[in-house]
């Protein structure tokens, strides 16, 4: 079986699994905690379960598909887990957000859309394995792009919930931290030095999420000034781990973010 048949049948049963939803019914249960001193239920649907298997099922699949490169049975590469992120997190936006499609034409091209995005990444994830192959330094691009924006789409979904800040601030700090170490894991560094700083990183955008449910924004305003945030961390964290940040590399961050966060508030929503 070739390394596309395989990824074939991954996204095929995920994809599956993703239309069942349509059909699953499962009763929700609500669960009471008691933290910080403060009552907290959290309710658990069935479509969150559905969603959990599928994301265990994306990891899974693209395990099975990794442990087939050659530098993985060689055992040259230790750390496979942050090769599971992107589809991880592709999955869960296509089992969240499909079933909101506000129609059947928009649903089949997002299921579509998102199953192909979804291979695609599974098998860079492979080709990124080695570091010789052209096709995963030239994709670095793309794939930077898919993260900021499925980091865009979860950051403006927590914030939209109005959860309590202990619930929201966690849940940014987690994608976060998660999104970061896909991002930064083919660093020069030891795997241990590049979760501190993505734990970092994810601990700041919590903390931010944290100060900005006390303002009652726009939800897409809040989801890109936590994604500007997010493109500016993780950006001077690559260039840190690199040997090659200075002034000028600290002002270019800056500036874009200034110029970004000028445009939210001229232009975007109220």
């Amino acid at each position: 079986m070739t390394n596309y048949d395989r990824v074939s049948v991954v996204v095929g049963v995920i994809l599956v699994g993703i239309v069942l939803l349509l059909v699953l019914e499962i009763p929700p249960r609500a669960f009471q905690f008691t933290p910080l001193g403060t009552p907290l239920t959290v309710r658990v649907t069935g479509g969150w379960l559905a969603s959990l298997l599928l994301v265990g099922l994306s990891c899974a699949g693209t395990e099975a598909v990794l442990r087939t490169h050659p530098t993985v049975r060689r055992r040259l590469v230790r750390y496979t887990f942050p090769n599971w992120i992107l589809p991880a997190l592709t999955t869960l936006a296509l089992a969240l957000f499909l079933p909101q499609s506000p129609n059947l034409l928009y649903w089949v091209f997002g299921l579509a859309a998102g199953g192909g995005i979804l291979a695609w990444l599974i098998l860079i994830g492979y080709r990124s394995l080695d570091g010789k192959d052209r096709l995963a330094a030239s994709s670095q691009a793309a794939l930077n792009l898919i993260s900021y924006l499925l980091a865009l789409a979860f950051f403006a979904a927590i914030y939209r919930t109005r959860l309590r800040s202990l619930v929201t601030a966690t849940a940014v700090t987690v994608i976060a931290s998660l999104i970061a170490l896909s991002m930064l894991r083919n660093e020069k560094r030891s795997m241990g030095q590049i979760v501190l700083y993505t734990m970092v990183i994810g601990l700041l955008l919590g903390e931010t999420t944290w100060a900005l449910n006390y303002w009652r924004a726009n939800t897409l305003t809040v989801g890109v000034l936590l994604m500007l945030l997010f493109y500016v961390l993780t950006g001077m964290v690559r260039e840190y781990l690199r040997d090659s940040i200075d002034r000028r590399v600290v002002l270019e961050f800056l500036t874009v973010a200034t110029l970004g966060t000028w445009i939210v508030f001229r232009f975007g929503p109220p």
